[in-house]
């Protein structure tokens, strides 16, 4: 079993900014677990657990939407929390497409897949980039005033050209990722 994910990736730039918000958030001395550098990725399915097999049926998937997605403007922006920003348990950097080209894949990825026998979606699309997970609520009163400062930093703007299949490795250290294929957007 291949534990994996599709995701966008974000270029170094952007990535570097989002380090300086999560840098801003650890020195609050938080109960948090914080996201590594290769973490810090636009996930749009987490397919979990696939059999070996599956693996290239899902990339010719892929490389099928991929041929019929252009490439897309995504906007990194606004800091929040799930479920909210008064009980923070997972703390992002929000993600923007005006024009739904982000949704639409997101659908057509969902969808598709869902063909193969991977579970649809029932939650809503929110994209975003995961900076940290609370452990506990200590620290909370720090994190929810940094949470109001930084809700509408905006960090900036890159086109997206290609999705990626990730393979996933648990490790006592935090997850290893190992790309399994890139699919560029030709459409």
């Amino acid at each position: 079993m291949i534990r994996s994910f599709i995701a966008i990736e974000i270029p170094d730039e952007l990535k570097n900014d989002v380090l300086e918000i999560q840098k801003r958030f650890k020195a609050v001395s938080a109960d948090a677990s914080w996201t590594r550098t290769d973490g810090i990725h636009l996930t749009l399915k987490f397919l979990g657990n696939v059999e070996e097999k599956k693996i290239e049926d899902i990339k010719r998937i892929l490389e099928e939407i991929a041929r019929g997605t252009q490439r897309i403007k995504i906007k990194i922006g606004g800091v929040g929390a799930f479920p909210n920003q008064k009980m923070p348990r997972v703390l992002w950097i929000g993600i923007r497409n005006e024009d739904g080209a982000l949704e639409g894949l997101y659908k057509r990825i969902d969808a598709e897949l869902s063909e193969m026998g991977f579970e649809k979606e029932d939650r809503d699309f929110k994209p975003h980039l995961t900076l940290g997970r609370m452990r506990s609520q200590k620290g909370r009163e720090g994190i929810i005033k940094l949470l109001e400062e930084s809700k509408d930093k905006e960090l900036g703007v890159f086109i997206a050209s290609d999705m990626r299949l990730v393979k996933s490795e648990l490790q006592p250290q935090g997850a290893v990722y190992t790309e399994l294929g890139r699919f560029g957007f030709t459409g």
